[in-house]
């Protein structure tokens, strides 16, 4: 009888392990759900709360600090919420719900093994889900950002593709994430030197041509329409940042981190490995002028989509047994709590004070 007990439990957690990616993408959802009805609830209790980030981008829909794609996205949000701050609150959340399922696709497009399991891992990735569902104060959403992930995971979706229409698409997918959030824009001009060094001129054409017209329409274009106003979208990060640094010493750690990276890696990079440098690039100048490590995130789906094990060991727990494999995405979600650590270590250590001091 205990024999038969114990195969039962092996069998069941045999099933369990086999099925954790589906699992942890049922939570994933499940979990977002849960914060939606959680918000709705708490602002019934106490509808003088503060709805945070959607908050802001309902009342400041307009506001000159984002860029023009951006302002024209939040805008027809905020029309189709028909002036209920709710209503604007569950575009946030289908934004959020459905660039994250979207990423199965990217997973997909890269022929990454367990997509289902690196799936998973992803939705219920502590770093990604605390900066952009998840908070007890107000409402967790950043829509701006899902506007971001969105056209980024659609750049990543065609990324692997070598037909011209798909490379056209990548950069033109790629080109809407920079003029709709800044994060990627570092990426124009390492791509133009990537392509140059490497002399492929087909591609450079195809590059040029694809992001010079997206970002003319978008940074160029409203500069007639909103003058020096539209200038706010790339000074407003300075201004915060001379509230801690200076300007010229904010640059030091950048310009170093782009001089090693141009000596040692820049000539063996991908593409998709220099999409994500660019990010760093934009982040670290964000960060030494606003500290969140949340602008960081992105560095993710570096550690999802480049596929490696690192080692592995055996495992045995009586019923449980096995050889365990430490891989990409292990690994990705264990430096992911920790980014977590850090962020909450930045916040107590320099927000904190700083907001104290008025």
């Amino acid at each position: 009888m205990e024999n038969r007990t114990e195969s039962e439990n092996k069998s069941f957690l045999r099933k369990v392990i086999l099925n954790s990616g589906i699992i942890f993408v049922i939570i994933g959802i499940a979990i977002r759900i849960f914060m939606l009805i959680y918000y709705y609830y708490t602002h019934s209790l106490d509808p003088g709360k503060s709805w945070g980030d959607v908050g802001y981008n309902y009342n400041n829909y307009t506001s000159t600090i984002y860029p023009a794609l951006t302002i024209i996205l939040l805008t027809f949000f905020r029309f189709i919420s028909f002036g209920i701050i709710e209503v604007f609150a569950f575009w946030a959340f289908l934004l959020d719900i459905l660039t994250v399922l979207m990423f199965y696709f990217v997973l997909k497009s890269f022929d990454i093994p367990k997509k289902k399991f690196a799936l998973g891992l992803f939705l219920i990735n502590p770093f990604f889900f605390l900066n952009n569902s998840f908070s007890i104060q107000n409402c967790g959403y950043h829509i701006t950002d899902a506007f971001f992930f969105f056209f980024l995971f659609m750049a990543l979706i065609y990324y692997p593709k070598k037909d011209s229409r798909s490379r056209i698409l990548f950069y033109a997918f790629l080109s809407l994430s920079a003029v709709a959030k800044v994060y990627t824009i570092p990426f124009v001009g390492f791509f133009f030197l990537k392509l140059l060094i490497e002399k492929d001129w087909k591609e450079m054409k195809m590059f040029l041509i694809t992001t010079a017209s997206i970002l003319f329409l978008f940074l160029i274009v409203p500069l007639f329409f909103f003058g020096e106003n539209f200038l706010m979208t790339f000074l407003f990060w300075n201004t915060r940042g001379e509230t801690f640094i200076p300007f010229y010493f904010r640059l030091i750690p950048v310009s170093i981190l782009i001089i090693l990276y141009l000596i040692f890696r820049f000539k063996k990079a991908d593409l998709f490995e220099l999409v994500i440098f660019s990010i760093v690039v934009t982040a670290s100048v964000m960060f030494f002028s606003n500290p969140f490590v949340r602008y960081f995130q992105p560095l993710i789906f570096y550690g999802i989509l480049k596929a490696k094990d690192f080692f592995s060991f055996n495992l045995n727990l009586g019923i449980i047994k096995g050889k365990i494999r430490v891989d990409n995405h292990i690994i990705t979600f264990v430096l992911s709590i920790l980014a977590v650590a850090l962020a909450y270590i930045v916040i107590i250590t320099i927000f904190d004070p700083f907001y104290s001091s008025f």
